[in-house]
């Protein structure tokens, strides 16, 4: 299952309630890995639970609610870690969004957003970095969506990408002493309903990349942060591209 210096067994997984939570944690589930997900709402956590197979239920640990201050997030990570008797890695999933709109309807709401959304961001992956590097080994990954796809009628956070960036390069620096890579990992386009869905009008936007290239759904292109976790050992402070739309190199 994994072609890495060490076997990743187990994983938390923020957001897991975000558009693209949903088909990362079916990924990790579907490789065999215990999950702890993170939702807003027990019923959230109850609806993603009913509709995964049987087999899987029992490796899913859904945990409700957001930390806020710094020693309760800890405390969260810890029990998520004590729970499934490790953490190998971390995925600082979120929610997608459309910076440009958030700025254009208030400037004011759009930097309290910003600075919490990286405020989390430094948090969780920190505590996530200090369970890791008391064994010395573990991976933290920050799944975002490539600002290029704004052109297809995709949201862009460029903010929040340069933001993050700049933040897995620093941390990268930090943990390497205790081996734990921290790499963003950028997703191109792909087909999700109630998005920029499968319809024959969407075509012409997705062949400005390639020549007629097949359009994944977001499930399928989940599937590409497997290039981290069976390969990533020894990889850390880089910006993986996967998919088309975007530069196919690291």
């Amino acid at each position: 299952m994994n072609g890495g210096a060490y076997m990743i067994r187990t994983a938390f997984l923020l957001h897991a309630d975000s558009h693209s939570g949903l088909a990362i944690g079916n990924y990790l589930l579907q490789r065999g890995m215990t999950l702890t997900a993170q939702f807003s709402t027990p019923e959230q956590a109850q609806s993603y639970i009913a509709e995964l197979p049987v087999d899987w239920r029992d490796r899913c640990m859904p945990m409700i609610g957001q930390a806020g201050t710094m020693e309760e997030i800890d405390s969260q990570v810890n029990a998520a870690s004590a729970e499934m008797q490790g953490l190998d890695l971390y995925i600082h999933g979120n929610e997608w969004v459309d910076e440009g709109v958030m700025l254009d309807n208030n400037p004011a709401q759009f930097a309290v957003q910003l600075d919490k959304r990286l405020r989390e961001l430094f948090l969780y992956s920190r505590a996530a970095g200090n369970v890791m590097a008391r064994k010395r080994q573990g991976q933290i990954i920050i799944p975002m969506l490539s600002d290029t796809l704004h052109n297809a009628g995709f949201p862009a956070s460029p903010v929040y990408n340069q933001g993050a960036i700049a933040f897995v390069k620093s941390l990268a620096k930090e943990v390497a002493p205790f081996r734990v890579g921290v790499n963003a990992f950028q997703f191109g386009y792909y087909r999700a309903p109630g998005t920029v869905g499968s319809a024959r009008d969407n075509r012409k936007l997705f062949d400005m990349y390639a020549l007629k290239p097949p359009i994944p759904d977001l499930m399928e292109a989940a599937k590409g942060l497997g290039l981290l976790l069976d390969y990533g050992s020894g990889m850390s402070g880089q910006t993986v591209n996967w998919g088309y739309g975007i530069p196919s190199i690291l």
